[in-house]
């Protein structure tokens, strides 16, 4: 009796326990084939030791691999293929030029630079970047026995040549290396000329260093560290020989770099001679040829010219040393600009010369420029009139000793006749300033040496010079600048079509009126200009209320049997606009919850409602649906600044509210029956209930997935399809009622079978 009675149990047990939900299973199957796919993948680590495996293979030194021995240990090949690819990134350090005359050599990794070149019986290690092929760059070592040839070594690159020069010695004092140069050189990274090097490159032919590409933007050559000297010439007697490095990276006047031709660093110092030409860099660097912090410049002859750079084409903070034919000129915004109260210092006889310059801190009686001792005040005197202030401000006096000359601020001149012939105004384009706003307006700087009024228009692009002058209205100069100097232009409606802008400045002085062309048509500033903003039309912005937002699924009575739900729907107010203007509004739907300041934890985003344990009391209860103010800037949706949160209310100011409607025990016992398959007694008596109204404090309303295909608005097919997230305990409750239900049955079966 008790035996059969205990087997029912078990039986009633087990058929309600194979009723528990499947998507438990589920997530533990997929936690199971998660862990089995992460197995069979290697991690990086293995692969890249796949990968690098082959390197041992063949080894740089073929001699070491046949001493090797055969039972190598796995950890020392490991090491060895770990260390390999370090060795091989060793180049990318080393800086790359490529000539014309002489195609450049693939860079040769460091771990193969130990091959070896014999002769005659002797064996010479070649240096990183050393060939035995002759290129356009080269180191001639004089020989130092009677009877022996001089040496040429020839390198890949000129930083290579660099690197294989002696360090300079100061008790032995030698000579700078000579590095000669007789091809075209384009340079794709800066040559550095560190500490403890000395070092002259000289071309023995029409050479040109010029830069790759427009991605190269840095410094050209740099000279840093105690002792660090790199000089450019000439070589003497060759025929035909001329240097020039151009910075130039493109055609067009906006296109600039960040970095000098040289740039001189503390201790180090630079020097040009005669034949050299220093061009064509646009950057906004202090010096666009040359800049000068802390180090020494000494020009011996050439020209740096059509330069462009923040403070001109050579900055130095310290004295530059000036002789024999210097042509510094044509270079913007100054020529030479020299810091604080630095000078020019003229250390021999000038011929021919044209240097203008730019004192920082100008002064009345200030001492600009002076000699070396012991030198001749008549070279002085010729070397002065070689030389000239930047500026109408100031001219150069020389002092009583006739070796240095001051500044002398220029006074006011008297007026000589009653219509007195005024200087020309002038007025120049600041290089690298010009930039799109946006798609229909450029900004730049120009510079002016006296007041003026000024104005602009455009031109279609390859108007003719008369036809632009033709086209000055003298009354259009509205804009006053003041005083001498830069000043800022913003050109709105620039034409859509290629065009080019004409600044006009009208000089105070009543001179001939200025005119300048920026062209705006160049194919690299052309892809720089933005896009055209979206239109817009002529109608003024909507705007809405929250309140005038829709809510669709909450309506009539709701019956919250456990575990059941219902969707709803929320309509943004303006959310049905699809065509809209900047400065339009809507409200975006963000999340809800029936309470008024809900928590992090209380904000629901999913758009349906339910109570795990069901309501059978009927009453009202308030939800609140938060969304958020977005506008429209012409371009896409943006939060409102600040941000603007409000719940929709209804015609009353209030919130708004749903019905949860009276459910009788016996539609409550007949939805628990189904839901769990055993019938359950009607005893008369009443279930309990969890009813109430407002706030969600009794309710406990929910915005989780529905658990059965029965509940109103569902669209699930089972609960694992939906990520079934139904009350544990409400279902663990029902579960067992359903044992006892099942067991009590069996048990009373038995009983009248055996009366």
């Amino acid at each position: 009796m008790r035996r059969k009675q205990l087997y029912a149990i078990i039986l009633a047990g087990a058929l309600a326990a194979s009723s528990a939900p499947a998507a438990v299973f589920a997530a533990e199957g997929d936690v199971a084939a998660t862990a089995e796919t992460s197995e069979e993948n290697p991690v990086d680590g293995e692969t890249a030791a796949a990968t690098e495996a082959p390197a041992e293979e063949t080894p740089a030194d073929t001699t070491a691999a046949t001493e090797a021995p055969a039972e190598q240990a796995p950890a020392q090949e490991a090491a060895a293929a770990t260390e390999a690819p370090a060795q091989e990134a060793a180049p990318a350090e080393q800086t790359q030029q490529t000539t014309e005359e002489t195609p450049a050599v693939q860079e040769t990794p460091a771990a193969e630079t130990s091959e070896t070149t014999e002769t005659e019986g002797e064996t010479e290690e070649l240096a990183p970047g050393e060939t035995t092929e002759q290129t356009a760059i080269s180191i001639t070592l004089k020989a130092t026995e009677e009877g022996q040839e001089d040496k040429v070594r020839y390198f890949d690159t000129l930083q290579h040549a660099i690197d294989a020069a002696p360090s300079y010695d100061a008790e032995t004092a030698k000579d700078a290396t000579v590095i000669e140069i007789s091809g075209q050189i384009a340079l794709d990274a800066t040559v550095t000329v560190p500490a403890n090097k000395k070092v002259c490159i000289r071309a023995t032919n029409a050479v040109t260093i010029t830069r790759t590409s427009n991605a190269f933007t840095d410094d050209m050559f740099e000279v840093t560290g105690e002792n660090a000297e790199l000089q450019f010439d000439v070589k003497e007697g060759a025929e035909g020989a001329s240097f020039t490095v151009s910075g130039k990276i493109s055609d067009e006047e906006s296109d600039s770099v960040e970095g000098s031709i040289v740039s001189v660093g503390t201790g180090a110092a630079f020097g040009m001679d005669a034949g050299v030409t220093l061009k064509e860099n646009n950057s906004s660097a202090n010096g666009g040829a040359i800049t000068n912090v802390g180090g020494n410049i000494v020009l011996k002859g050439g020209t740096i010219t059509g330069n462009n750079g923040a403070k001109g084409a050579v900055y130095s903070d310290s004295d530059i040393k000036v002789q024999g034919t210097v042509v510094v000129k044509e270079n913007q915004p100054a020529n030479i600009y020299l810091a604080g109260t630095s000078a020019l210092v003229v250390s021999g006889a000038m011929t021919n010369s044209d240097i203008s310059f730019t004192q920082e801190k100008a002064a009345d009686k200030q001492v600009a420029v002076k000699s070396v001792e012991n030198f001749a005040a008549a070279d002085f005197n010729t070397a002065v009139g070689q030389i000239k202030y930047d500026t109408t401000d100031y001219t150069l006096a020389l002092a009583e000793n006739g070796l240095s000359a001051t500044l002398q601020k220029k006074a006011a001149e008297a007026t000589a006749t009653p219509t007195p012939t005024p200087a020309p105004l002038t007025l120049k384009y600041k290089s690298g300033t010009l930039k799109w706003k946006d798609h229909t307006t450029v900004t730049l700087q120009m510079t002016t040496d006296g007041p003026c009024k000024w104005y602009y228009f455009f031109v279609d692009a390859g108007t003719d010079t008369k036809t632009i002058q033709n086209m000055y209205v003298a009354n259009d100069a509205t804009n006053v600048m003041s005083t001498s100097g830069s000043f800022d232009v913003t050109a709105v409606k620039v034409p859509e079509k290629d065009s080019w802008l004409v600044i006009c400045a009208k000089p105070d002085s009543g001179a001939k009126a200025k005119m300048s062309v920026v062209k705006l048509n160049g194919s690299s500033f052309k892809k720089k200009r933005p896009a055209a903003a979206a239109t817009t039309t002529t109608r003024p912005a909507k705007t809405y209320k929250v309140s005038e937002s829709t809510v669709t699924g909450l309506d009539g009575e709701l019956k919250f049997f456990p575990g059941k739900f219902y969707e709803f729907t929320v309509t943004g107010a303006g959310m049905d606009n699809t065509s809209p203007v900047q400065g339009d509004e809507r409200w975006y739907p963000v999340y809800w919850s029936t309470k008024k300041n809900p928590t992090t934890e209380q904000q629901n985003t999913t758009w349906r409602i339910g109570s795990g344990k069901g309501i059978k009391d009927g009453a009202s209860y308030n939800i609140y649906i938060f969304l958020k103010k977005q506008v429209y800037n012409g371009k896409e949706w943006e939060d409102a600044t600040p941000q603007d949160i409000k719940y929709i209310t209804g015609s009353n100011g209030k919130a708004l509210t749903f019905t949860a409607a009276s459910i009788s025990d016996k539609e409550w016992n007949a939805y628990i029956a189904e839901l769990s398959g055993t019938p359950i007694p009607d005893n008369g008596g009443d279930n309990g209930g969890n009813g109430g109204s407002g706030d969600d404090a009794d309710a406990e309303l929910t915005a989780t997935a529905a658990a059965s295909e029965k509940d109103a608005g569902s669209k699930s097919k089972s609960a694992v399809s939906t990520a079934d997230e139904s009350p544990i305990g409400t279902m663990s409750a029902l579960a067992a009622l359903s044992l006892l239900a099942g067991g009590y049955i069996v048990v009373r079966k038995r009983k009248k079978e055996e009366q």
